[in-house]
């Protein structure tokens, strides 16, 4: 059998996406164990799966020694298998329940372990578990464009990514108000996990959505948000208080109440469109709607062009530039780079975050020598360029 040091960037990159499916499926069925009847089995097939791709004699050999694998980042299980990724260094379990990294960058290496095959797992599974980014998107998007023309596709994004989470009544009333009366993607009760004490939630203060709650602990689950607080213990009988965890942290929301029934029951979205249509759609929303700030100046800004060929258009007439932008949030460069390269995209500039840092467009910019890749801030200030050289016209 050959090594994994002979196979080739693609064959590998598949193995990695391959392994991390397995490694997330696993990790969460053994903190299933107990509650589903069939979480055991599952750690055993994707025992099966590991031993597969890192080959006899390698890696993990029983259920057992997986899941104390997977308390480990995952290089340790096969390092030539990540000797050229950042994935490497994901921890899937932490004490036996799952670590925020599965969240915020497991997710984004995906695999349909099972393609065209049964999965039993599926209807136990959550979708982040088993369907990878592209195909969450596929789904989410075919119920947004359902019979809308261009404006109503480009409201009811705009929608779910400003209120992932709240009230069904009044989630209702506002999509009524902004978009019309078609179905919207859908809405599930809050879980448990993501309330305080069966009656408080808290929305992130970056992406609206409901934040973990663990004892008097709080936090977004996607750990570069940096919204991280503890419960006051002087909060009293009345609406729980929460202190960031230090002076870095975005000022504390306020708590909502938590209803599990009836028409004012809170809801959010699932949490596979949370990590692939709103964490992106965040910066995506942010440069939007600060280009639309820009308007009296002489910006104008498209957002969702074309039902979403890409983002955001962004054009300064009076010195006849503009900017066609896909806005990406992966915790890989690799993987992102990957991915474009199997589909490339419409827009020829592709923006991260700015909490992904220089180091990450550096390595973008290396991987995708055919597109310029920038960081948020770095449309701000091409945009104001553009805008102090109209001026002096």
């Amino acid at each position: 059998m050959e090594s994994q040091m002979t196979l080739s960037s693609d064959v590998a990159q598949y193995h990695r996406r391959v392994l991390i499916s397995a490694a997330v499926r696993a990790a969460y069925a053994h903190t299933r164990r107990y509650e589903e009847p069939a979480a055991r089995r599952e750690v055993a097939r994707m025992t099966g799966v590991v031993m597969s791709v890192c080959g006899p004699g390698r890696g993990p050999d029983t259920p057992m020694t997986l899941i104390e694998a997977l308390h480990q980042p995952l290089a340790h299980i096969a390092p030539e298998l990540f000797a050229d990724s950042g994935t490497g260094g994901l921890t899937v379990l932490d004490d036996g329940e799952l670590t925020d990294d599965v969240y915020a960058d497991g997710c984004e290496d995906i695999a349909d372990l099972l393609s065209g095959g049964v999965d039993p797992a599926r209807h136990w599974l959550p979708t982040w578990a088993w369907m990878h980014a592209e195909v969450v998107e596929q789904e989410a998007f075919r119920t947004i464009n359902e019979g809308a023309n261009e404006a109503e596709y480009t409201a009811h994004r705009y929608f779910v990514v400003k209120h992932p989470a709240g009230s069904e009544r009044q989630l209702a009333e506002l999509f009524g108000k902004a978009v019309g009366m078609r179905k919207t993607v859908r809405y599930l009760p809050i879980p448990a996990d993501q309330v305080f004490r069966g009656k408080f939630w808290w929305p992130c203060p970056v992406c609206r959505w409901p934040m973990h709650v663990e004892g008097t602990e709080v936090r977004c689950r996607f750990p570069l948000h940096n919204a991280a607080y503890f419960v006051r213990a002087d909060s009293g009988k009345g609406r729980p208080l929460l202190q960031p965890r230090d002076g870095s942290v975005p000022r504390q929301p306020a708590a909502r109440p938590f209803l599990s029934e009836g028409p004012q029951r809170s809801v959010c979205v699932e949490t596979a469109v949370w990590r692939h249509i709103v964490i992106s759609g965040v910066s995506e929303i942010y440069l939007f709607e600060r280009m639309e700030s820009l308007k009296k100046r002489g910006v104008e800004v498209e957002l969702y062009p074309g039902k979403d060929r890409y983002d955001l258009l962004i054009r300064v007439p009076a010195t006849g530039w503009e900017m066609r932008i896909d806005v990406k949030d992966y915790g890989s460069a690799v993987s992102l780079a990957d991915k474009l390269r199997r589909k490339p995209p419409a827009a020829r500039t592709i923006v991260i975050p700015d909490y992904r840092g220089e180091a990450q467009r550096g390595e973008l910019e290396e991987l995708l020598p055919n597109l310029e890749v920038l960081r948020v801030s770095d449309v701000r200030d091409a945009v104001k360029k553009q805008l102090r050289k109209a001026a002096r016209r």
